[in-house]
């Protein structure tokens, strides 16, 4: 593998459990039928932190997620420093929000976070079951400790009151292991609204046989969804055959459903191979059986994120090209144009808000991490 990264990065991030693999050159694979009929839009590369070495400000050691509020604050999250890093849209750092510990609204291995539309930073805490809060003026607020097993990995707000949570779960008497994306009321461990559900029935002998599509489907066939803080939510179907988008209202009901008909692209030789590493590395550091041998699924999923983008409009990130490359809708579903950020890595990561793109990848060539602001 060609991962490039330092002595002290690679033995932290081993240490914690996180693997990277190798960045490569690849041309975009997808057919995109419609680009003679609308515009494609070219991204500019508005501001960049980060940095190897010098002012640990900013140094990332494993991005797990960012968003950025109404003051126009980029919140960061370190996974393994266990922090939040708040910056200003110049790029200077203002401050460092919690910290690694047990104590109250410090932090284990954070997941990601969303901003709430009154202010609240809400950071996905596993390791407190739940949330840790904090108000606009970054002061510890309260833990909010709902799930003893399977807390959120994913969460956005709905309204003040209401979130929409991606979770995972699984049944161990009837073999079932599911994903959801359902609405929470704050402070409630059950839903109120289940608005998505993605399940695979393995049994013990499928499992000991091939652990491959159950581990895949646990532990890298994560949801995500957009919630606008004015009680609509929108969900990209993770699925490498189907194109769809879905808007909900906060009861529940559906007022959006996008889809389109997308040719399937397979994954090259070279992606498969560093993908199984990578999953084989992860499980085994996780408490895997090192003799099982995982490979994963040999086709890219159709969209990676979505969001509302600086326009107002709703921007559907696509999963199968190695660039940054975006579908623009109004919301009512119509196909406005595309925007694109000619930059490729088989790792980016993004966060779509009305301010800008975040992005960000999970194995950069250059061996350390970078939070990039495109619009």
């Amino acid at each position: 593998m060609r991962t490039i990264i330092s002595v002290l990065h690679l033995f932290i991030l081993s240490a914690c459990f996180v693997f990277t693999i190798s960045c490569r050159d690849a041309e975009p694979q997808a057919a995109f039928e419609d680009q003679s009929t609308h515009s494609v839009d070219t991204l500019q590369l508005v501001l960049e932190i980060g940095e190897e070495y010098g002012d640990s400000t900013n140094t990332f050691w494993s991005l797990s997620g960012a968003d950025i509020d109404d003051q126009g604050r980029i919140f960061v999250v370190d996974e393994i420093d266990a922090s939040v890093k708040v910056y200003n849209l110049q790029g200077n750092y203002i401050q460092q929000v919690t910290r690694m510990g047990n104590g109250p609204g410090e932090l284990q291995h954070p997941r990601g976070l969303c901003i709430m539309p009154d202010g609240r930073i809400v950071i996905n805490a596993p390791s407190k079951f739940g949330y840790v809060v904090f108000n606009d003026s970054l002061e510890f607020v309260e833990e909010v400790s709902l799930w003893l097993n399977n807390s959120p990995y994913h969460v956005t707000p709905l309204t003040n009151n209401k979130l929409v949570a991606c979770r995972h779960g699984g049944n161990i008497e009837t073999d079932i292991e599911r994903h959801t994306v359902a609405i929470y009321n704050w402070g409630e461990p059950e839903w109120e609204n289940l608005l998505w559900k993605d399940s695979i029935k393995v049994t013990d002998s499928e499992f000991e046989n091939d652990p491959s599509v159950s581990i895949t489907f646990t532990l890298f066939h994560n949801l995500c969804s957009y919630g606008d803080g004015n009680g609509n939510v929108y969900f990209g179907q993770v699925d490498p055959f189907q194109y769809r988008v879905i808007g909900w209202d906060s009861t529940g009901t559906e007022i959006l459903n996008i889809t389109r008909d997308m040719t399937p692209v397979e994954k090259s030789p070279e992606e498969t191979e560093y993908e199984a590493e990578y999953m084989n590395y992860t499980y085994r550091r996780r408490g895997g059986l090192a003799s099982n041998d995982l490979h994963p699924d040999i086709y890219e999923n159709m969209i990676s994120d979505v969001g509302i983008g600086p326009d107002e409009n709703l921007w559907v990130r696509r999963g199968t090209r190695n660039d940054l490359f975006f579908d623009i809708y109004d919301l009512e579903g119509i196909l406005l144009r595309h925007a694109v950020y000619p930059a490729e890595s088989w790792s980016w990561k993004t966060r779509i808000t009305p301010r800008g793109i975040l992005a960000w990848e999970m194995d950069p060539l250059e061996g350390f991490q970078k939070l990039y602001l495109i619009e």
